[in-house]
């Protein structure tokens, strides 16, 4: 007998193709034809692109979705983005905006929306990180982002990303069973799920991370050298150091001194890719004056040696290190 597709009837005139959904076989063409329906507990990544999909590209295109992947420390730079939008639901630690150097964010169930055409920089240097995500373009799609009304490269935490993650799944599977999916299924599914997630937010306001707290970060990735104390950035956020380091570390899931390490260090990285400068000299400009302590604190957050890191290529988009890799390696 014939098994049903998830959330609807079997519909006369749809060919089916075999559809593989065993997570860990998924990328094998292995596996049975079966949709898991709880995709919170004991899901393993997968990713699956959608090249030749037979749904109406002006319409609603969806080129890939990827559900829990976990991505190697790196990451993915893409200046000039990906021509079409960029759905990524972080689930831990991890750094994302338009430009390069982005700003760490929380850790747990951040949605952020890159429209077309925008910068895509996302990732962490020093851990791995699990993300969801869908790459989309289309009129229909464009619409459900406008009546959803989130707000586009802004960091926004998720307190409920069960809907919309099964929206993923659902997705998924219409795109993988028939060999001609229904844009109206995929377009429902869609806007379904970033509805939810809209709900579980609240007002964008109550979402949204304080400006008080986004300047502090601000600061940190703007001016990495320049001294400043914990009193400082409390005082710019208007709290008490001890209410200001609390509320830091619970927003961005780092304290506020490892925060400005990190920042630190990662434009550190980015200034190896410059032979005229001496790594003394990049220590200098990221705020280190003591070269075996600068030393020190990158090998402990990166793994390797300012020097090994240099000839490896720096922390760029080609190149390649253990951290930044290729970005086909980061397809998501």
């Amino acid at each position: 007998m014939e098994r049903m597709p998830r959330g609807g009837r079997l519909e006369h005139g749809r060919s089916r193709k075999k559809f593989v959904f065993s997570y860990a076989e998924a990328e094998a063409g292995k596996g049975t034809t079966r949709v898991q329906h709880n995709p919170l507990s004991g899901l393993s990544g997968f990713k699956k692109f959608f090249p030749d999909s037979a749904v109406d590209a002006a319409e609603l295109r969806v080129s890939g979705i990827g559900i829990r992947e976990v991505m190697p420390p790196g990451f993915v730079e893409r200046p000039r983005g990906s021509g079409d939008y960029l759905f990524v639901l972080f689930h831990s630690v991890a750094a994302s905006g338009a430009a390069p150097a982005p700003p760490l964010h929380a850790g747990s169930d951040v949605l952020v929306i890159w429209p077309p055409g925008r910068g895509q920089f996302y990732g962490h240097p020093a851990s791995r990180f699990t993300h969801s995500w869908l790459h989309g373009e289309g009129r229909r799609l464009r619409g459900i982002v406008a009546k959803a009304g989130l707000p586009l490269l802004t960091p926004i935490a998720a307190p409920d990303i069960s809907q919309f993650q099964q929206a993923l799944l659902d997705m998924c599977a219409e795109l993988s069973m028939y060999t001609r999916p229904d844009p109206a299924i995929l377009g429902n599914l869609l806007e379904n799920g970033l509805r939810h997630l809209a709900r579980s937010m609240g007002t964008r306001s109550s979402a949204r991370i304080p400006e008080s707290l986004l300047s502090v970060r601000r600061l940190m990735g703007s001016a990495p050298a320049r001294p400043v104390t914990l009193a400082e950035m409390a005082g710019m956020a208007g709290m008490s150091v001890p209410h200001f380091c609390a509320v830091f570390k619970r927003t961005f899931g780092l304290p506020p001194k490892e925060c400005l390490i990190y920042h630190r260090l990662y434009q550190a990285a980015r200034l190896l890719a410059d032979r005229n400068l001496t790594i003394s000299e990049i220590a200098a400009r990221v705020g280190y004056n003591d070269l075996f302590h600068f030393s020190k604190m990158f090998k402990k957050h990166f793994g390797v040696s300012p020097r090994k890191m240099r000839q490896r290529g720096g922390l760029g988009r080609t190149g390649g290190t253990g951290l930044a890799g290729r970005e086909d390696a980061f397809m998501a």
